[in-house]
């Protein structure tokens, strides 16, 4: 397979038409699952604004000490293959393109799976990571993420992908170690260069504290936030995040507190 996905001459165009900037264009989110330790478990990466595209290339991007990527299935856009996912670069990413064979515009509405990525989880029990879409892990010269459509627009919208969570739970009938209890949680975009979200996934309501804290330990921002079961967002304003440099951010319940480095560049 060309690793260029068949996007290299497109994204070599200059665009003849306006494109605002503002207007959400392709992006893809997937859901929050539970995976037994050792077992296979499959994400759906669905479409979100897959309007008019002729080709496009992306990754995902998980641990490789939680999950090894496995295989895909389901494809749901015409002449894919298997050959059009790499992961022969990295343990941690998976590399995607694709080209309609057509030459012509295709367009799929919001929801619809594009694919399945299957993995088998080789962490331990507690281990938790995202699956996120983006341009890492392209060879160089390979270009980013990318998505053209029938006007040569590059229309990757990198702000609508909503990541995968995929969190490893114990075999049936195994206790969970009590340093796990505490709610793990996920910053992302890190490294950042403006805002950042806090993304928690909780078994249970309540309350909850954000605290953030620069390189030198002083609190710049601290806020309650209701917590509920399931999934939950948080975002640490762009404006408290000023200061290149590291950041230590800390979300606190009623299960524990958890700590983790937030890079600004």
């Amino acid at each position: 397979m060309n690793i260029r996905f068949f996007t290299l001459a497109l994204g070599a165009w200059i665009s003849l038409f306006p494109f605002n900037l503002n207007a959400q264009g392709f992006s893809v989110y997937m859901d929050t699952v539970e995976v037994q330790a050792g077992n296979d478990v499959c994400l759906a990466v669905k479409a979100k604004g897959f309007v008019d595209i002729v080709s496009f290339q992306f990754s995902l991007e998980w641990k490789y000490q939680v999950l090894k990527f496995k295989e895909v299935k389901h494809l749901g856009l015409p002449g894919w293959s298997a050959s059009d996912f790499l992961s022969t670069y990295s343990p941690t990413q998976l590399l995607i393109g694709w080209a309609n064979p057509a030459g012509d515009c295709f367009s799929l509405p919001d929801g619809d799976t594009l694919f399945v990525a299957c993995f088998t989880a080789i962490g331990s029990v507690g281990d938790v990571t995202l699956i996120t879409a983006g341009g890492n892990g392209f060879p160089p010269g390979n270009g980013t993420a990318e998505a053209y459509n029938c006007n040569s627009q590059n229309i990757w919208y990198p702000e609508g992908n909503d990541p995968g969570l995929v969190t490893i739970i114990a075999l049936s009938g195994t206790s969970i170690p009590e340093v796990n209890k505490a709610n793990t949680f996920f910053l992302y975009p890190n490294p950042a260069q403006a805002s950042a979200q806090v993304r928690l996934s909780s078994k249970n309501q309540g309350m909850s504290i954000i605290r953030v804290s620069d390189a030198l330990g002083r609190v710049v921002f601290e806020q309650n936030f209701p917590v509920i079961f399931g999934e939950n967002n948080f975002e640490i304003p762009a404006k408290i995040l000023t200061a290149k440099g590291m950041y230590q951010v800390s979300v606190q319940t009623e299960q524990g507190v958890s700590t983790q480095m937030l890079s600004v560049q």
